[in-house]
């Protein structure tokens, strides 16, 4: 099998080093995506609520947010809402602990970039991170109108 090499490509390309949120209360999760993050060249910024995460969207030079579904200061939705609010062109990845088909098509209706369901692996981390980044750089996409 050949391995697709999608985030030292764009890596390369930018000059800089990639940095994604990873907004997760589950220490656990967020420990794995930050290593698989790591292994893939990217450098990670932890967060563990929404206050924070909204905080670094606005302050941090980042390419893209992975959150969970839920925090106790509010859930993905906030997340979301800041994001298109500021016209921010950083995707947000929504992760949960389990695949529920009515959830992903919520978070993908209010303008999620994907949804990753755990356990996470390395490729399909990749793949998704990889896609989020491509479309990261293109010209940005029309905001949801389910936000507004």
């Amino acid at each position: 099998m050949i391995r697709a090499k999608l985030i030292p490509e764009i890596e390369q390309c930018t000059k800089k080093q990639i940095r994604v949120v990873v907004a997760c209360t589950d220490l656990k999760n967020q420990e794995g995506l930050i290593g698989l993050l790591r292994q893939i060249g990217l450098e990670s910024i932890p967060s563990s609520s929404v206050n924070a995460t909204n905080f670094l969207l606005a302050q941090e030079d980042t390419a893209l947010v992975i959150c969970q579904a839920s925090f106790s200061d509010g859930d993905f939705r906030d997340v979301l809402r800041v994001a298109v609010r500021n016209g921010s062109k950083v995707p947000v990845i929504v992760c949960t602990d389990f695949y529920d088909p009515p959830f992903y098509l919520e978070a993908m209706e209010l303008g999620a970039f994907d949804y990753l369901a755990s356990p996470y692996y390395r490729d399909g981390v990749e793949w998704v991170v990889g896609n989020a980044l491509k479309e990261a750089s293109l010209p940005h996409r029309a905001p949801s109108t389910y936000l507004t």
